[in-house]
């Protein structure tokens, strides 16, 4: 009964049921989309199911101003007017939600005409460039010659560019066996223009088309598009690829037969290029730069910085893991994780290492799992007593130890200028320390850039005269395992994994300058309310580590 109540809903917008259905599990309409510039004819696709937005495609000829690109247009008329990745269909309102879905049509498409980009939808341009996947690992920007590797024998399984092949093996190896240098040549070429498709001319098949696509969009591109190719044609190249840097993504094009028409006499300076075919290439990219900011676009991440965590148990192992995931180690930089104890089997339960790394160093268990999946990652081992580290030269130092005694004294180390600045004057390293309360009902952090701002000493006097504490009434630890020396304070891995995650934010806060309060506090027992909340301390007066 809700197709008949939908046709009749959409019979006043002008769209009518064909009489002829081709396309097996959507209903199909025609009428026209309206806009300022008159009427698009177009047909629409209802899924018969009534579980999605309705497919919308533009009927040729297109008007003038889609030709021969249009952003959200694709190259058979497919107009892209909804983010399925934002925006839910309500399958309980299914007449509703396809007549507001043609009116976003209508004012996505007149919006397109009059050249003005619609902000909410994402360029769509990797929905048409279809073919064989490659890999590329271009760390630098600035890098344009790059390496063609073949995976697998003889390139069954595809290609990778890269601009260190080293690396690139490292971060591959696993997949496949055989990963060789390709004699043929390649180049990274950065265009500034959006790719978008053709309209009625795509995919691109040759040379030719491919230049006569980016000459729609950047004729500077194709300028140096046609330069490189040339160049590999007159070095007898039978086989080149282009990777395209755009500001959507990288896409890749590999040009096949080049010497099919070779020139007769090196005089010659013609160039029967134009016909050779092309194979498009989607690409997934291994860099690390692109890894690391993908799920943080816009912000500043990690990359580039040396970092020092102190403490690789139950917090550090995994806010290591974090940090790296976030850009430490990568783009000239270095974490540095230090410990000097050995992965006990009583620490497996909630530790980011398991039972592969028993009875070993746990800064190196760390940075061996942490190179298995950032292979290019800078991660350096330290097992040495913490006590006994150099603290100048880094840009952070994380405290992660979660030992009063041993953060009391760092912070005191901070304020004596033993950290890259001195007694008195702006710190040039910032010390974050991280920690859990009592048995998990909190996680807090702590974070002194400043000498107004109060250091960890601070907090611990203040909470023995009961400011500042995490939750209303404070905690006990409650011990569990047998006699003095087998206690512990029992809490699950689920807390640790919140102290860590609460020391990433911290530490990006700080690398983007964000405004952040020195101490922040994230209750996690239900059966307690927080106290303090998130402040900022000042110093206290008489503290033996910050004051003088």
């Amino acid at each position: 009964m809700v197709i008949p109540q939908l046709l009749k809903s959409l019979e006043p917008m002008g769209f009518r049921r064909l009489l002829r259905q081709t396309t097996p599990g959507y209903l199909h309409l025609e009428g026209a989309l309206n806009t300022r510039f008159g009427a698009v004819p177009c047909d629409v696709y209802v899924d018969r199911e009534l579980r999605s937005f309705p497919n919308v495609l533009l009927k040729s000829p297109l008007p003038p101003s889609l030709l021969p690109i249009a952003p959200h247009v694709g190259p058979s008329g497919l107009l892209c007017y909804v983010s399925s990745s934002t925006a839910v269909f309500d399958i309980y309102k299914p007449v509703t939600q396809t007549i507001a879905a043609l009116r976003r049509a209508e004012e996505v498409l007149d919006r397109v005409m009059a050249n003005d980009l619609v902000n909410d939808l994402q360029e769509e341009f990797y929905a048409y460039w279809h073919g064989a996947c490659c890999y590329t690992d271009i760390e630098s920007v600035n890098s344009t010659e790059i390496i063609a590797l073949v995976l697998g024998e003889g390139g069954e399984n595809g290609l990778a560019f890269s601009d260190n092949a080293e690396r690139t093996k490292a971060k591959l190896g696993h997949l496949f066996s055989d990963i060789s240098e390709s004699v043929g040549l390649s180049a990274k070429i950065t265009t500034k223009a959006p790719p978008r498709p053709l309209i009625d001319a795509w995919p691109p098949k040759t040379v030719k088309a491919l230049l006569d696509w980016q000459a729609a969009l950047d004729p500077n591109c194709r300028r140096k598009i046609l330069k490189r190719i040339a160049q590999g044609y007159r070095r007898g190249a039978n086989v080149y690829a282009v990777v395209l840097d755009t500001p959507v993504g990288q896409i890749g094009a590999l040009i096949h037969d080049l010497q099919k028409h070779p020139r007769k006499k090196k005089i010659d300076q013609s160039m029967p290029i134009f016909d050779a075919p092309i194979i498009l290439a989607p690409v997934a990219r291994l860099d690390d730069r692109y890894i690391v900011s993908r799920n943080i676009p816009g912000q500043e991440t990690l990359s580039g910085k040396r970092i020092l965590l102190i403490g690789c148990g139950t917090i550090g192992g995994y806010l290591a893991d974090m940090l790296v995931k976030a850009g430490g180690g990568c783009d000239g930089g270095e974490l540095l994780l230090v410990d000097n104890q050995w992965l006990a089997a009583g620490n497996i339960g909630r530790h980011r290492l398991g039972v592969n790394r028993l009875n070993i160093n746990k800064a190196e268990g760390l940075v061996e799992e942490i190179k298995m999946g950032m292979p290019s990652s800078r991660v350096i081992a330290l097992p040495v007593d913490a006590y006994s580290l150099d603290l100048n030269g880094f840009h952070l130092v994380i405290d992660a130890t979660g030992e009063q005694p041993f953060s009391q004294w760092i912070a005191g180390q901070q304020a004596l200028g033993r950290m890259g600045g001195q007694r008195g004057k702006e710190f040039t390293t910032p010390l974050l320390h991280v920690w859990i309360e009592g048995s998990g009902e909190a996680v807090r952090s702590h974070i002194r850039k400043q000498p107004v701002e109060g250091c960890y000493r601070c907090l611990c006097d203040y909470e023995a005269e009961g400011h500042f504490l995490s939750v209303l009434g404070g905690v006990d630890p409650v011990l569990a395992g047998g006699g003095c020396e087998g206690q512990y304070v029992a809490y699950p891995a689920s807390v640790s994994v919140q102290a860590a995650a609460l020391g990433l934010d911290t530490a990006l806060a700080w690398a983007n300058q964000r405004p952040w309060p020195s101490l922040s506090t994230r209750v996690i027992s239900r059966e307690h309310d927080s106290s303090a909340g998130d402040v900022t301390i000042l110093p206290k007066l008489g503290c033996p580590a910050c004051a003088s």
